[in-house]
This record gives C-alpha cells, sequence and structure tokens, in this order.
C-alpha cells in the first residue's frame, strides 16, 4: 500500500505536470507555425512568466539571461535570409545578454519586428530598440533603460542615483558608494552609446527635421524616469520611436497559452 501511494504521489508531482506541460507546448508550436503562415515571416518568442504548470508545481522566476542570448542568436543565425519577428514579454534581466540579443536582431538583414502583447521592460525595451518596427498592443507598455548597479548585500538601485549619492555626500561618501558610483558612470556610457547604435535612423525628426536622437536616449537612459515607469504604445510614439499599435490578435490568442499562477482574476468565457 505504501508503495502504491508513493507511485501515486510521484506520478502526480513529476509526470503529470510534465506531461500537461509536453501537450501545451504542441499546442504552442502548432499556433507558433499557423503564425509564420498567416504572417509571412519566421516567429520566435520570448516570454518570461510563472506557470502554473512546472516542476513539482514550483514556478521559476524567469529573467533575460546568457542562455536566452545563445539561443535567440542560433535562431537569428538561422534564419538569416528570412523576415523576422520576434514575440517579447519580460520585465528584463541581465544587460550583457539583452545587448548581445539587441545587436544580433538589428544586423539582421532582412526586416525584423518586435511584438509586444503587455510588457517588454528593462532589457526587453533595449531588445525591442533593435527592431525595424516595434508592434505593441494599444495597452501593451516599455520602459526606461538605465542600467541597474547594485549586489545583494547592499541592493540594486539606478546607476543615476549612485552617482547623485556619490555626488551630495561628497567626501562623506563611504568608499562603497564611491566604487559603485565609478561603475555606474561606465554602465551609463555603455547604455548610451548601444542606444545610440540600435536608434540610429530610427527616431522620427523634430521642427524643421532636427535630429532627436539623444534628446530619446537621453529620456529613456539618463533617470529621469523611474526605472519601473510604463511607457504606454502612444507615449512610445510621442517620443519619436517607430511604434506601431496594429498588433495581430492571434499573438493573443497564443498568449492564453500560458497558464498563470495566480488565479484573482475569474470571468466567462
Amino acid at each position: 500500500m505504501a508503495t502504491l501511494l508513493f507511485l501515486i504521489l510521484f506520478f502526480y508531482a513529476v509526470i503529470y505536470p510534465q506531461t500537461q506541460l509536453k501537450r501545451i507546448q504542441m499546442r504552442r508550436m502548432a499556433k507558433l507555425k499557423a503564425m509564420e503562415s498567416r504572417h509571412g515571416c519566421k516567429v520566435l518568442t520570448m516570454i518570461h512568466r510563472r506557470e502554473a504548470i512546472s516542476f513539482f508545481g514550483l514556478p521559476a522566476y524567469q529573467f533575460i539571461d546568457e542562455e536566452d542570448a545563445e539561443q535567440i542568436l542560433r535562431w537569428i543565425r538561422k534564419y538569416r535570409d528570412s523576415p523576422l519577428e520576434l514575440i517579447l514579454h519580460t520585465s528584463g534581466g541581465q544587460l550583457h545578454a539583452s545587448i548581445q540579443i539587441a545587436r544580433a536582431l538589428k544586423n539582421h538583414s532582412k526586416k525584423t519586428r518586435v511584438l509586444i502583447p503587455h510588457y517588454s521592460l528593462s532589457g526587453g525595451t533595449i531588445i525591442a530598440l533593435a527592431a525595424d518596427e516595434i508592434v505593441m498592443d494599444k495597452d501593451a507598455v516599455i520602459g526606461p533603460i538605465d542600467p541597474q548597479v547594485g549586489d545583494l548585500m547592499r541592493g540594486v538601485f539606478p546607476a543615476p542615483s549612485w552617482i547623485y549619492a556619490a555626488e551630495t555626500k561628497k567626501e562623506k561618501a563611504e568608499d562603497t558608494t564611491l566604487v559603485m558610483s565609478d561603475i555606474s558612470r561606465k554602465a551609463l556610457k555603455l547604455t548610451r552609446n548601444v542606444a545610440k547604435e540600435l536608434l540610429e535612423g530610427k527616431v522620427e525628426a523634430g521642427p524643421e527635421g532636427k535630429s532627436r536622437l539623444d534628446e530619446v536616449v537621453e529620456k529613456l537612459v539618463s533617470g529621469e524616469m523611474i526605472h519601473s515607469t510604463p511607457l504606454s504604445a502612444g507615449e512610445a510614439k510621442e517620443l519619436g520611436l517607430s511604434v506601431s499599435t496594429d498588433f495581430p490578435e492571434d499573438v493573443h490568442e497564443f498568449m492564453k497559452l500560458f497558464r498563470p499562477v495566480k488565479r484573482n482574476v475569474e470571468y466567462v468565457e
């Protein structure tokens, strides 16, 4: 009896969730193939969210990392002669991985589009800036790309805030604050240069045809806005970014195949 109970629990905790996940993954692949046929391009997804179905039922927090970069770069190389679409749903992640993905997307020889159904923040925004066109749902958001600097002991804060603290306290600042301020200056310089590289030739001109590139970069990088500021599609267009709200409905249908952990919102289909 004990052995039978153990087998039942093992099946419920391990085998059953994985079987469900495999079935859902097959449905996702079918949806992606259908989208590729309708959109006339290769479609890839990078979706970071906790799902109800996972190993032992424990959802894992996901973010942009070097493994994402490796897989996306492999995909871009494989389809170098095809127009590409990337469905992005992420709160961000590692700066170096985000930049690596963005540069590969920018250097792709065919047209590239990033589709944002809900949000693509921080490093996700960096990746979106690399595309020829950003397509957002009218209620979706992107965000600032000011680098975040720190560690687990002292906390992670926006680079401009470390610089502000060091300049305000001056000789009274702790060594750690001075070090973080120095790192922050270098991180801001890197992010500004990358943003200019990605946005070159994509920002709509201002009055009398004057370039707004530097203005847009400063708005996104300088820390003028807090890092979690949501920028709607309308606000992104006003800023000068190449954004469309002609969002494909089949992408929303695809997103329904990701089951959320929390079930606080209920409605009848």
